[in-house]
């Protein structure tokens, strides 16, 4: 399947491995009843017009450092990945290093360079030398790489902001570090977004379009001061692969990614041809030959 293709060597396989299917999860967050001050009838709250801007605004910061964290869970185990790096959302690229569990086979970290085209994976694949990469095409992947990788590409994390329905209402203000955010929470819809965003970033979302089935996915945003996405959590859930006739499982997944250091340099590009891993065919082996 898809998306167990691009969980190769990464320990979302041992969650993942086999899925069909994924849809938002539908149980309304906490809060999420009120439609704000003005009510959807008079246009959009200011609720959601706070978070829906965040996107703007936050690449209008042009790049920062990242945090990621991604929480699976099902019956059965709780698979966590943690994960750093930076992004540049001018050039719309930018690179990760996720942490694999122990029992996931991978000797090292894993390294993801994410474009809104391709995912490149180094120390994901077994049997794939250390030095070379192997691209995924976006389009490819069932879910459009919203957790694929083991982690939500930041700038995906914040563009599907823009579809945000109309029950997002301000929790409060809260502590991120040692600074003050305001913290918001609500659903959003992926055809929305979608519509809504770029056509250069739009690849990841066009690609989800295709599994997701438009249950409203569950958010929490923290927004600072100046308006930028400091953190975001997105809510998933996937059906699992049919049974024999029984009720297919379920996972869900918890994305979050936190934003810092806004405007550091990010010298990340893709990599070059020669880099890349070609998987050899079979049909040119001897033993296919033969």
């Amino acid at each position: 399947m898809l998306v167990r293709t691009a969980l190769t060597g990464v320990c979302c396989a041992l969650l993942l491995a086999g899925a069909t299917g994924c849809q938002g999860d539908d149980v309304q967050p906490q809060g999420a009843q009120a439609k704000g001050s003005s009510g959807a009838a008079n246009g959009p709250s200011e609720a959601v017009l706070a978070v829906r801007k965040a996107a703007d605004v936050t690449t209008g910061a042009k790049s920062s450092r990242t945090r990621t964290t991604m929480t699976m869970q099902n019956a059965d185990r709780v698979v966590k990945l943690t994960g750093q790096g930076m992004f540049d959302y001018v050039r719309h690229i930018g690179s990760l290093t996720v942490d694999a569990p122990k029992e996931s086979g991978i000797a090292g970290p894993l390294q993801e360079i994410l474009t809104p085209d391709a995912l490149y994976m180094k120390n994901g694949s077994p049997g794939v030398p250390k030095d070379k990469w192997v691209r995924l095409a976006i389009d490819g992947l069932a879910d459009g790489n919203l957790v694929s990788g083991g982690a939500t590409d930041p700038g995906t994390s914040f563009e599907i902001l823009r579809g945000v329905n109309d029950d997002v209402v301000l929790v409060g203000t809260e502590k991120l570090g040692p600074d003050t955010v305001r913290h918001y929470r609500g659903t959003l819809d992926i055809r929305k977004a979608h519509d809504l965003t770029a056509p250069e970033v739009r690849g990841p979302l066009a690609a989800a379009l295709k599994t997701f089935d438009g249950a409203p996915i569950p958010f929490d945003a923290y927004l600072d001061d100046a308006g930028r996405l400091r953190k975001v959590e997105e809510s998933f859930a996937f059906v699992m692969g049919p049974d024999q006739g029984k009720t297919p499982p379920s996972a869900k997944v918890l994305s979050a990614a936190e934003l810092y250091d806004f405007g550091v340099v990010v010298d990340v590009k893709p990599p070059e041809a020669k880099d890349l891993y070609v998987a050899p065919n079979p049909s040119r082996t001897p033993a296919a030959r033969g």
